[in-house]
């Protein structure tokens, strides 16, 4: 028992770490990992430079809460896009009679083991031909890659819930559509706020394709594209500023942490209200 909570405690701390790690490096004053020390682990005062820096700099015509109002809004808008397609198209999958549906289940599985970073250059030069290097673009390249992936989860799921359910609900007069909002929608939330987290995050947190697509159009970059510029990190005339770059880490990663617990407390509501059921 012993050895098993130390185990654990060294596992805690081992993945703690890089984040504390982070956290302090955001509130130094050394612009560059190689000034840091063992010393700066455990401050002695706090610097607020990089943070200050972050919120006032215009870079290019850019500011970075600019930024992350780009990235909050192509992000909530894949993450919204995933949800509706991923469960009607798992809901197909498993409830309605459509010709070579098992096929078509056994492809959209197959597809998920494709690397995102193999359709990028396809994409591009698809989305260049249209005129849809924008937002627009961005959100169509983003929401298959997570709605494909998550549909096939969400059509287990939806196998596991009793057609009854949706058949009484249909009897008391709901339309089919209705019976899906109010029953499967709800016993399959674990599966949406699923595919709200990956969708927001797959949109949030890249980099290549955002790049490729916004990169001439400098107020229409997202967070992380000028997180890198304003850290030096794509200047290879200069040092990496690695405290400013952990300091926009630290801000890009409080949507996240909300996203994560507002997602917990979906799925908690979500089971308690359907205790109930019979």
């Amino acid at each position: 028992m012993g050895i098993s909570y130390i185990f654990l405690i060294v596992m805690a701390a081992l993945s703690i770490f890089p984040l504390y790690y982070i956290f302090m490096t955001s509130f130094s004053n050394a612009p560059n990992l190689i000034s840091l020390s063992i010393s700066d682990l455990i401050p002695k005062h706090f610097y607020y430079t990089a943070y200050k820096y972050l919120f006032t700099a215009n870079l290019y015509g850019g500011t970075f809460p600019l930024w992350i109002r780009n990235s909050l809004i192509l992000a909530s808008s894949t993450a919204i896009i995933s949800i509706a397609l991923a469960m009607i198209t798992g809901y197909a999958l498993s409830r309605l009679d459509i010709p070579a549906k098992k096929s078509l289940a056994i492809f959209i599985y197959i597809v998920t083991f494709f690397p995102y970073t193999a359709t990028a250059v396809p994409l591009y030069l698809l989305f260049a031909k249209f005129h849809l290097l924008n937002y627009i673009g961005l959100i169509l390249a983003y929401t298959p890659g997570t709605a494909i992936f998550t549909a096939f989860i969400a059509k287990l799921s939806i196998d596991a819930i009793p057609p009854s359910y949706e058949e009484i609900a249909m009897i008391d007069g709901l339309s089919r559509f209705g019976a899906f909002l109010r029953i499967i929608m709800r016993m399959a939330m674990p599966i949406v706020a699923l595919t709200a987290i990956l969708g927001f995050m797959g949109a949030y947190l890249d980099f290549a394709l955002a790049y490729s697509f916004l990169l001439p159009n400098v107020k229409s970059w997202t967070a992380i594209i000028g997180l890198y510029y304003m850290a030096g990190l794509l200047n290879p005339s200069s040092a990496p500023a690695y405290n400013i770059f952990a300091a926009g880490a630290v801000i890009m990663g409080i949507p996240l942490m909300a996203l994560f617990i507002a997602s917990q407390k979906m799925m908690t509501s979500a089971y308690s209200s359907l205790a109930g059921v019979k």
